[in-house]
């Protein structure tokens, strides 16, 4: 992190650097992301008079008014600034660093929401119900309703699998009332299994 000091008809010391250096450590787990040696900081520390006069000597105090900006270069939108006028150059310093903090925890979390919606949008392209038929996954097993319009004999069972081609036909025997199903076999003959489940 690249820290510019700037006094405007005051000497910045050594105290106030240590204290806004020292505070500025607190701000790494925000920046690690953005890279620190990609943030530059500028505080700027001038002192102005009040305009409001002190109710005491009827005279006009002094106050520090104290500028910070923060730019993260690698972070789209990363220019953070606050400032702040207090007659305490540290008090100022203090709610300064603050502001910039709430600022820096506000950026995390509108980056944070950016990459949800990004990676929301990326799922719904990659989703199977944008992809063409042929390369959608198709599910393992599809569960259909079995209807029985009437019982029906062996034979019925026979003439039903010929003329619609299906590869089995399940029915209720007319004669035992038990399911029974018929179904092609790989040798051009047909089996007939009895579930002996009676369908009443």
């Amino acid at each position: 992190m690249n820290i510019e000091f700037r006094g405007v008809d005051i000497q910045i010391t050594d105290a106030m650097k240590a204290f806004i250096e020292g505070k500025l450590r607190r701000f790494h787990r925000y920046l690690r992301e953005a890279g620190e040696d990609q943030v530059e900081v500028v505080v700027s520390v001038s002192s102005v008079r009040s305009r409001q006069k002190d109710y005491a000597g009827g005279s006009r105090p002094t106050l520090y008014r104290v500028d910070m900006h923060m730019y993260l270069k690698n972070v789209p939108h990363g220019s953070i600034h606050a400032w702040e006028e207090d007659p305490d150059v540290f008090t100022a310093l203090d709610q300064v660093l603050d502001e910039i903090e709430r600022q820096l925890i506000k950026l995390k979390q509108r980056r944070l929401e950016l990459r949800r919606e990004s990676a929301k949008i990326k799922e719904k392209m990659h989703a199977p119900e944008s992809l063409p038929p042929e390369e959608r996954e198709k599910p393992t097993i599809v569960e259909e309703e079995l209807a029985f319009e009437k019982p029906m004999s062996v034979e019925d069972a026979l003439v039903e699998i010929e003329t619609t081609g299906a590869m089995f036909v399940p029915f209720v025997d007319i004669e035992t009332g038990y399911l029974k199903i018929l179904y092609r076999k790989k040798g051009g003959n047909f089996g007939l299994i009895n579930t002996k489940c009676r369908m009443v």
